[in-house]
């Protein structure tokens, strides 16, 4: 159970889906607390979030809206038979009884925009949350009443993007580029989201970290009930510059992860690969910034890649078929509040 649970908002002006919720799941998962993410709309994952639900239940529990595929106009606003009401009903009795440590409101933004629940419903589902319960909304054009009342906001904005292909299905010359950058919180749990869900495809899935050090995170423990999705990692911890053993250590620990990394991803084992925190390691000069741009360019072109951190380097911006930044709105570090196992680790 948590010490103190929060309200995170997730938004957007893109209908980009945003995988950072999900990979939160996991982190949760694996520190022993349960989740209920309720999806109002569909994503292109969607049979990924039900096999995982299958594999790591009873701490995840994902329940999809068979009406959030249908038209606007089949659904009837404010209607207590429509799908929209129903799952919101299930979700905010979750929150209230305090039966989940998480509750995750899926694309709830996008059903108040669309005038399918009345704001009022959602303030009081926050104003009614136990203190103890992690309540997450995410979804585009969240409201601003939302906003003020939350604990931490982030924006995720899609600077460019080719096109999302079906993942590990990806034609020769084809294989997408997804980076993950920005100072807002998300960036590696929008990866572990992703992974996970495109693991449980049965598509075989590594995430590579490139500057944590090896401890048991949250997602460490959880993958060990997803055949599917391995974690390797490579680094010596939080970057201290000030440290007289920074260059030689992290420099070091660097290269050698550089080097193993090439040999896994030119084994073409892997349909989608994870290179977690590669921005920052290329932003200290750990790594250089070309050699990743030159290897995304050389690599094999059928599996697709996600790169993660802060401060990414230009060239592989330039490289990469999506760009996405996570842009801090709110963060409850500045209140004080410290890093919750389960949650941030």
């Amino acid at each position: 159970m948590l010490d103190k649970g929060l309200i995170q908002i997730y938004t957007s002006k893109s209908g980009h889906f945003n995988f950072a919720p999900i990979g939160l799941s996991l982190r949760a998962s694996g520190q022993g607390l349960r989740t209920l993410v309720a999806c109002f709309f569909p994503h292109e994952l969607m049979e990924g979030a039900s096999n995982a639900s299958l594999l790591l239940k009873p701490n995840l529990i994902i329940e999809h809206n068979p009406n959030g595929q249908k038209p606007f106009h089949e659904n009837e606003k404010g209607s207590e038979n429509n799908g929209f009401t129903k799952l919101f009903k299930r979700a905010g009795d979750a929150v209230v009884s305090g039966d989940f440590d998480i509750v995750i409101l899926s694309g709830i933004n996008k059903v108040l925009s669309l005038g399918l629940l009345p704001l009022e419903e959602i303030l009081d589902l926050m104003e009614d949350k136990p203190d103890r319960v992690e309540l997450v909304l995410s979804g585009p054009n969240a409201n601003q009443e939302i906003i003020e009342k939350a604990d931490l906001v982030t924006e995720m904005v899609v600077h460019k993007s080719g096109g999302a292909l079906e993942p590990g299905n990806c034609p020769q010359g084809n294989g997408t580029t997804e980076v993950v950058t920005g100072n807002g919180k998300g960036k590696t749990t929008y990866c572990l989201g992703k992974g996970m869900l495109t693991s449980c495809l049965g598509v075989p899935t590594l995430v590579f970290q490139f500057i944590k050090s090896p401890k048991p995170y949250g997602e460490v423990k959880a993958i060990e009930k997803l055949p599917y999705l391995e974690i390797k990692t490579m680094g010596k911890g939080f970057l201290n510059k000030h440290s007289p053993f920074f260059d030689k250590k992290h420099a070091q620990a660097a290269q050698h992860a550089w080097q193993l990394w090439l040999k896994q991803i030119y084994s073409q084992e892997y349909g989608l690969l994870v290179m977690d925190e590669i921005n920052i390691a290329t932003h200290h000069g750990l790594i250089n910034g070309e050699q990743v741009r030159e290897m995304l360019f050389l690599r094999p072109h059928k599996s697709d890649i996600l790169l993660s951190g802060r401060n990414a380097h230009p060239d592989v911006v330039e490289a990469a078929t999506t760009v996405i930044e996570m842009k801090e709105i709110k963060h409850p570090f500045k209140k004080g509040i410290r890093a919750r196992k389960g949650i941030e680790y």
